[in-house]
């Protein structure tokens, strides 16, 4: 049997677009020496992939076991040809992380600072978006790692608990509620609210805490962005449940306040999520285990 790693990765690339054409483009190479490669590899290891109308392309059940072992020899070479190119083991490589919107736009900035000073050879290509779409990357092994504030329940992703967090209500300093103590969470029963979308870790919360209680809350808005949110409520649109790291800076300048709901819990945590299967380079290892240990710093 002979299998040649550009062969695994003509593979991975088709696994994770879909399509030939499209791995093609991503690895610079004519569409026909991609399909060659692909057919070649089904010689040796049966069909891999379930064909569909439109040139589609999914994996089958020896497809998906294949990917996990195909991402890691390519990972492996990768480390190798690094380590003795360079002669800096560990020192040089590079990574693709993808965070949730509240830590990725309030913390992991300073992170990959604080790391790439440390690491200048490693170089972090960070993406925001929410946790389902996260989750999706992390198992189709699109990425290296991830963090983020909505539970991961697949049974392929790994979850190590990073560090707490806090929810809180917000609204116009205007508001009648605004900054007051005790207050019961159906007085909030009216008012407009304003929602992250379906799949983030912030919505999560608020549907499993705060809609359960009010019933059918009153949703006047949905965006995917934290700053959005944060600016209609500033605006005087409505209310939102947001992280407390995601408006600080507005509530000590007073364009938002707080409606302090008693006996309304809205802690949270943030967590690392890493595919079981996935290989764990030397760089891999050195930026998860500097994230774990950060919590500690603020």
């Amino acid at each position: 049997m002979h299998i040649t790693l550009r062969q695994l990765e003509i593979f991975r690339a088709v696994a994770q677009s879909g399509r030939v054409t499209a791995a093609a483009e991503a690895l610079h190479i004519s569409q026909p020496a991609a399909s060659m490669a692909l057919s070649e590899l089904e010689k040796h290891l049966g069909p891999l992939f379930d064909r569909h109308q439109g040139a589609c392309l999914s994996l089958n059940d020896s497809g998906r076991a294949l990917l996990s072992k195909a991402c890691e020899m390519m990972d492996r070479a990768l480390e190798i040809e690094q380590q003795f190119s360079r002669d800096a083991c560990y020192q040089e490589g590079s990574l693709i992380i993808n965070s949730s919107s509240t830590v990725g736009n309030n913390l992991m900035p300073a992170i990959i600072g604080e790391f790439t000073d440390i690491n200048p050879g490693i170089s972090v290509d960070l993406k925001v978006d929410n946790t389902r779409q996260i989750e999706q990357r992390l198992l189709g092994f699109e990425i290296d790692m991830a963090v983020v504030e909505g539970i991961c329940l697949h049974p392929d992703i790994e979850v190590k608990t990073w560090r707490s967090d806090e929810l809180v209500i917000v609204c116009h300093p205007s508001h009648p509620l605004a900054n007051k103590d005790d207050v019961s969470l159906n007085e909030l029963a009216d008012d407009p609210w304003l929602l992250r979308e379906s799949g983030s870790g912030t919505r999560e919360v608020f549907d499993e805490v705060i809609a359960t209680r009010l019933g059918e809350p009153k949703v006047k808005m949905v965006l995917n962005r934290a700053e959005a949110i944060k600016q209609a409520a500033a605006d005087g649109q409505g209310i939102a449940c947001l992280s407390r790291l995601a408006v600080w800076r507005a509530l000590r300048k007073n364009d938002l306040a707080t409606i302090n709901v008693k006996d309304l819990a809205l802690k949270r945590h943030f967590y690392l999520i890493m595919h079981k299967h996935k290989y764990r380079s030397g760089v891999i290892k050195k930026f998860s285990e500097f994230i774990l240990s950060y919590k500690n710093h603020r």
